[in-house]
């Protein structure tokens, strides 16, 4: 083998080393976050949610793929509704008997904790699930209705498409014919 060649080669060797190190580093400037709604109708919506690293749930909910309806109030934001669930921007309370009850996931429980602050307070960890569901209320004024459990993994297991599968021989036969055609320019170019 010639000089040339190896040098070429190890530079397209240290070229995908580096390009395959840096797609896999995390960026510490964001987090995910796992969000869980449950709708009245039973339908559900699942995402995880890449936000900045100091965001508040309420930033979160602003990201996802759902249209979420809020309005300003003395005590922070306070929500409104999702897509056509709940009440309006321009009047979030319009339903006396029900609201959106948030919740935070207790991992080493999994279960659902009911939230002591709001959505604009509450600043989740990276890999934390927050839910929230269309709720009444007892006597008590605690939610009745809670999402249903899941945890960061089945969200992005349900989210995520599964990839598609590369045949091993096919992998194998597209290395080698790049291989040899870039041995065969260095060969040409050699003469």
């Amino acid at each position: 083998m010639s000089r040339r060649f190896i040098v070429v080669l190890s530079l397209a060797l240290a070229l995908t080393a580096l390009l395959g190190g840096s797609a896999l580093a995390a960026d510490p400037a964001t987090k995910q976050v796992g969000l869980v709604l449950a709708f009245p109708d039973g339908a559900q919506h699942l995402e995880i949610v890449t936000v900045p690293a100091s965001a508040t749930t309420f930033d979160v909910l602003s990201a996802a793929k759902v249209t979420f309806n809020s309005q300003s109030t003395a005590f922070g934001p306070a929500v409104c509704g999702f897509n056509t669930f709940g009440c309006p921007a321009t009047d979030c309370f319009c339903d006396a008997l029900h609201f959106w009850a948030y919740y935070h996931l207790d991992a080493s429980s999994g279960q659902w904790a009911s939230a002591a602050e709001g959505v604009g307070s509450y600043v989740p960890a990276h890999g934390a699930v927050e839910g929230l569901a269309w709720s009444g209320f007892d006597v008590s004024y605690n939610p009745t209705v809670q999402p249903p459990v899941y945890t960061f993994a089945q969200i992005i297991a349900q989210t995520t498409p599964q990839p598609v599968a590369v045949p091993e021989p096919g992998t194998l036969m597209l290395l080698s014919t790049g291989v040899v055609g870039l041995a065969a320019y260095l060969r040409r170019n050699k003469r």
